[in-house]
C-alpha cells in the first residue's frame, strides 16, 4: 500500500518504491509517495525524503535524527538507520541523487540548455533565464550551484510545466562535467570562453579545455553546439563537435562566425541573447 502525505509539491510525485528501483538501492519499511527531496536539514519539509550525502570530509548521516524531528518521511543512506521512518540503503548516495535527477529529466523532457567557460557562465545563464522566462516556465540553477549536487538538485525540481532548463557546469576537476552533463542531457550546450582562470585541478589550459568540453558528452542527438571562437586548444574538440549542428560567436575573427559582436557593453548584449534565444528554441 502506498500512503501519500499532504504537503507542497517541490516535484513529480515519486513513490518510495520507484525511488528504490531508480537508484538501485533496498527500500525498508512503509512505500510513502514522496513530494519533495532535501539534502539540507534547514530545507526539510512535512513528508519529505532526506537523502543523508556523504563526501570526503562529511558525513550527513549525523543529521538524519534531526531531519526525522522536523519531518522528514523516509531517508536515503548509505547504511542502515534506527528511526521509525521508511529508508532506502544505497551503494553512494551522491550517485542515488544524480539517478534520480537524470530520470526525472528523461520523464519531463524539457529543452535543456548547459552552459560551461572559464567565466562568465553565472551571467549567461542569468540573462538566457531572464528571455526565456517571459514566455515559458523555466527552470534553472540556483546562483552558482554548478556541481555533481548542484545540478542533480535542480533537476530534481523540474515538473510539467517547466519547458526550459538553462543548466550552468562548473568543475574543479576533471570528469565533472561530463558526469552533469549526461545527467542534464542537454538539447544545447554553450562553451562561453576557455582562458586561464582556474587552472587549479586541470594543470594547464589545455586542461581546462579539455574539462570544459566533456560538456559534450552528454549532448543529445541532433543537439547544438555553441562555441566561443576565441577560446583556447579549440582544436581539441574537432571530433567531438563533428558532424553537429555548429554555431560559433567571436569579438575578434568576424569572417568566420554566425555572429559577431563588436563589444559586450550595456545595450549591445541585447544583441547577442536572442541568438541564444534562438537556438534552444
Amino acid at each position: 500500500v502506498v500512503i501519500k502525505l499532504l504537503k507542497k509539491k517541490n516535484m513529480i510525485p515519486l513513490s518510495l518504491k520507484k525511488i528504490a528501483i531508480i537508484t538501485n538501492g533496498q527500500l525498508y519499511g512503509r512505500d510513502l509517495v514522496i513530494n519533495d527531496i532535501v539534502i539540507d536539514t534547514k530545507q526539510v519539509t512535512l513528508g519529505c525524503l532526506f537523502i543523508a550525502l556523504k563526501g570526503k570530509q562529511f558525513d550527513a548521516y549525523i543529521f538524519i535524527k534531526e531531519a526525522v524531528n522536523k519531518g522528514c518521511a523516509a531517508i536515503i543512506s548509505q547504511k542502515k538507520i534506527n528511526y521509525n521512518v521508511s529508508y532506502i540503503i544505497v551503494e553512494d548516495t551522491s550517485i542515488a541523487l544524480g539517478k534520480i535527477a537524470s530520470w526525472i529529466r528523461q520523464k519531463i523532457n524539457p529543452k535543456i540548455l548547459a552552459i560551461t567557460g572559464s567565466c562568465g557562465k553565472t551571467s549567461v545563464k542569468e540573462m538566457t533565464k531572464s528571455i526565456l522566462e517571459k514566455n515559458k516556465k523555466i527552470i534553472s540553477t540556483i546562483d552558482n550551484l554548478n556541481n555533481h549536487i548542484g545540478v542533480p538538485i535542480t533537476l530534481i525540481r523540474l515538473t510539467k510545466k517547466h519547458k526550459y532548463g538553462v543548466i550552468e557546469l562548473g568543475a574543479n576537476n576533471p570528469g565533472e562535467i561530463s558526469y552533469t552533463s549526461n545527467i542534464a542531457q542537454p538539447n544545447t550546450v554553450l562553451i562561453n570562453n576557455i582562458y586561464h582562470a582556474h587552472l587549479q585541478g586541470f594543470k594547464s589550459l589545455l586542461g581546462v579545455s579539455k574539462a570544459k568540453s566533456e560538456i559534450l558528452s552528454g549532448l543529445r542527438s541532433q543537439g547544438t553546439v555553441i562555441i566561443n571562437l576565441d577560446s583556447n586548444h579549440l582544436s581539441q574538440w574537432k571530433k567531438k563537435i563533428k558532424n553537429k549542428n555548429v554555431f560559433y560567436f567571436s569579438i575578434e575573427k568576424k569572417k568566420k562566425v554566425i555572429f559577431f559582436l563588436l563589444t559586450l557593453q550595456y545595450i549591445q548584449i541585447k544583441h547577442v541573447l536572442p541568438c541564444t534565444h534562438h537556438l534552444v528554441k
